[in-house]
């Protein structure tokens, strides 16, 4: 490895902080979690006795620091709140699993540590900094900017192959073989897979495509959004993952839902499809065989093949996950199906992330983890706001946010692809809903709550609202 890695490992926690003494809060955070993932190594260091130090490490001490030293995070005056329960007992969850198969509470705080640094912090900073249709805004505009970015870097590595993480840091992160395909390659930049790269690019082209059709941004940094969402839509097509492909299709498609009210309830029923098809999988009500036939009358055998394999990982790792319901097998191994006759593991990976919870955490960590992550954009597509059918472009941004989120666990149906802008976002869409809605839920005078929910919903009609009831009370 170059000893650019240890600079930007390490020195990434010291710019966060000076960007939040030189930023808007919201904005810091934009620059550290997009820029950190996109750009810091696919790699850490570990030290025995003490806890691993990687780039998710670097976001969120990056984030703790900034937001204490700059005192932003006094000054936002965050509040725990019921709905935050998911995601706390998500982050808590190793340590019963630990406690419950006797791998000692150091292993279980070691795991909570994990938790917190992966999931915790970056959802914290979504809730806390972001609450209104500014902020959310800015929020699109660094996912498409991010996107931007990320494709140009991909075009190269398709064109010239996937060596930008060698040439900068010295290594590659993942095996070389997996990212060559249909005679070409696919990029992984600085990521830890091309999967991850194709779904980062696919919903930063969902973001862009919703905001140059709304009209809500026609031009971004002097560019046109058309030529940007062009961009997007070609290098997601160029990625050569079929998971980008299913993405961007949904994600666009949603856009022309989105413009007919009355098609509304299909954004619920497409968040209830990742809960839906755990349920049924894990009941073993829908064979593995009936998801196969259906794959293939849309991809080809080669993406079919490897769909085959995701669901007998699903079978095999349910099945032994159902042995210890209720908090997991946890980590080491011991959840691994294997043969009994021989001992042996009977299969050597697993790639779907609801399956690699469902068997290490249980019924615990899989209720608790799906729910932290899916009920911002629940309460956003089920609220009041989106019912209320203003114009598109006065709530779009946590409607676009909320399909970003959504995509991304579908994605978690069948890929393992952890994302920390993701989960920000998640915490986002929950900030600004409780912002919305906190003025009603906890004001006894109903009118004025519903006064309140009005000007935050529209805000190109707040200041005006507020300069007429001034008015009539001055009359």
């Amino acid at each position: 490895m170059t000893p650019l890695v240890p600079i930007m490992l390490f020195g990434w926690v010291p710019f966060t902080v000076m960007l939040f003494f030189t930023l808007k809060p919201h904005r810091a955070v934009l620059v550290a979690v997009i820029g950190g993932w996109l750009l810091l190594p696919a790699t850490g260091y570990s030290w025995e006795g003490i806890p691993p130090y990687n780039k998710n490490v670097a976001i969120s001490m990056g984030l703790i620091l900034g937001g204490w030293l700059s005192g932003q995070y006094f000054k936002a005056n965050f509040k725990w709140r019921i709905y935050d329960l998911p995601m706390v007992l998500w982050c808590l969850a190793p340590i019963p699993t630990s406690l419950t198969n006797q791998l000692g509470l150091y292993d279980g705080l070691s795991g909570f540590y994990s938790q917190i640094m992966t999931w915790g912090i970056p959802y914290l900073a979504g809730r806390i900094y972001f609450k209104n249709n500014e902020t959310l805004r800015d929020l699109c505009l660094a996912v498409v900017i991010g996107g931007f970015v990320y494709a140009i870097l991909a075009l190269y590595e398709i064109r010239m192959s996937p060596q930008l993480s060698n040439m900068v840091y010295g290594f590659f992160p993942h095996s070389f073989l997996q990212h060559f395909r249909y005679d070409g390659f696919r990029p992984i930049v600085f990521m830890q897979h091309g999967l991850m790269v194709s779904l980062w690019i696919a919903l930063s082209a969902t973001v862009a495509f919703w905001l140059w059709r709304s009209r809500a941004v026609e031009r971004l940094g002097g560019i046109p959004m058309a030529f940007i969402v062009a961009v997007l839509v070609i290098t997601t097509i160029l990625c050569k993952s079929a998971n980008a492909w299913v993405a961007l299709a949904l994600g666009c498609g949603g856009y022309f839902v989105y413009r007919k009210p009355g098609l509304h309830f299909i954004f619920p029923l497409l968040l209830l499809v990742v809960p839906l098809y755990i349920g049924l999988r894990i009941s073993g009500m829908v064979a593995a065989g009936d998801v196969e036939v259906l794959v293939a009358k849309v991809f080809d055998e080669d993406r079919t093949s490897s769909l085959a394999i995701r669901l007998l990982q699903e079978d095999l790792f349910s099945q032994k996950a159902l042995e210890s319901p209720l908090f997991g097998w946890g980590g080491y191994g011991r959840g691994w199906p294997v043969d009994p006759d021989t001992g042996r593991n009977v299969i050597q990976m697993v790639d779907a992330f609801w399956t690699i919870v469902f068997n290490s955490r249980g019924f615990f960590g899989l209720i608790s983890m799906v729910v932290a992550m899916l009920l911002g954009p629940w309460l956003v597509l089920c609220g009041k706001a989106l019912k209320r059918g203003v114009d598109v472009t006065e709530i779009i941004t946590p409607v676009i946010l909320s399909m970003v989120v959504i995509l991304f666990m579908l994605d978690s149906l069948f890929n393992a692809m952890v994302n920390p802008v993701y989960l920000m976002t998640s915490g986002a869409l929950l900030g600004w809903y409780l912002s919305l809605e906190g003025v009603v839920v906890g004001n006894k005078d109903k009118k004025y709550g519903r006064k309140i929910e009005r000007e935050a919903i529209e805000p190109r009609f707040g200041r005006v609202s507020r300069h007429v009831h001034l008015m009539r009370r001055c009359q």
